[in-house]
């Protein structure tokens, strides 16, 4: 019995090493050179106790060097600055972003074609991490933009001395830079239900600011960059006790429709 037992162990552990030896090794596959470009950031966090919400436009060239414009909210304390930097590669697939004090670094992943896609903050005490996406050069114009827009957000509402968090889904119309929406939210666990309407004030081409008024008579303003491509919207809200980042989709107009309308 006894020895019966011991050929049956090992067995059992010579049979994966057969298995294993027939494995092909993984192997990380290349990406390409990072892409020079213009891109829109999207970033979200804390840093330290209080929440962080931002919007970078950020343009890269071949030679390394970054330059860009930042809408950065840390609690209750917004600002906009201009920056510049640098990117350098690491790996094949992972380079660094290095901005100015204020906006620290990242370390960034790289899609297959060499695109930044995600990032995260590397600065002391930041937990944020970052949303890349290409924003082609052209004009923004108002028709590009007309249709619906959904969107999905979390973000965190100051009350009695104290961060909580909330969520909102929206879902809005938009004609000529104006639109109406609907918002059901949810504010620490109170759910709310309101329509609104607003519209987009341009600065500098996809660039501006969008104010809004709910039914109720509560006034909302945010930073905003529209892409460029006619995709969609990102926002951060600047003022009040709500702190809001957030990446808004226009759904692209119905195939079928546009047949049948020919």
């Amino acid at each position: 019995m006894r020895s019966s037992f011991i050929g049956s162990v090992l067995f059992i552990a010579l049979a994966p090493a057969v298995v294993c030896a027939d494995q092909p090794e993984l192997v990380a596959k290349d990406c390409a050179v990072p892409r020079a470009g213009r891109y829109l950031v999207v970033l979200q966090g804390q840093r330290g106790d209080a929440p962080l919400g931002a919007l970078h436009l950020e343009t890269w060239s071949e030679d390394g060097s970054v330059r860009g414009r930042r809408f950065l909210r840390v609690g209750r304390h917004y600002s906009e600055t201009n920056y510049s930097g640098r990117w350098q590669k690491l790996s094949t697939c992972r380079l660094t972003v290095t901005r100015d004090h204020q906006g620290s670094a990242s370390s960034v992943f790289l899609t297959d074609q060499g695109r930044p896609r995600y990032g995260i903050s590397t600065r002391v005490g930041d937990v944020v991490t970052e949303q890349w996406l290409p924003q082609p050069a052209g004009a923004c114009k108002p028709s590009a933009m007309d249709g619906t827009v959904l969107s999905r957000q979390m973000g965190m509402t100051f009350a009695d001395g104290a961060w909580t968090p909330n969520a909102v889904i929206q879902r809005e119309t938009w004609s000529a830079w104006r639109m109406a929406g609907l918002a059901v939210s949810s504010y620490d666990g109170d759910g709310e239900v309101a329509a609104y309407q607003g519209r987009f004030l341009q600065d500098d081409n996809c660039v501006g600011r969008i104010h809004q008024r709910d039914a109720r008579g509560a006034k909302y303003s945010y930073a905003a960059i529209l892409r460029a491509d006619g995709t969609g919207y990102a926002y951060l809200q600047v003022q009040g006790d709500d702190l809001t980042v957030a990446l808004l989709d226009r759904l692209a107009p119905d195939r079928e429709s546009i047949v049948r309308s020919r």
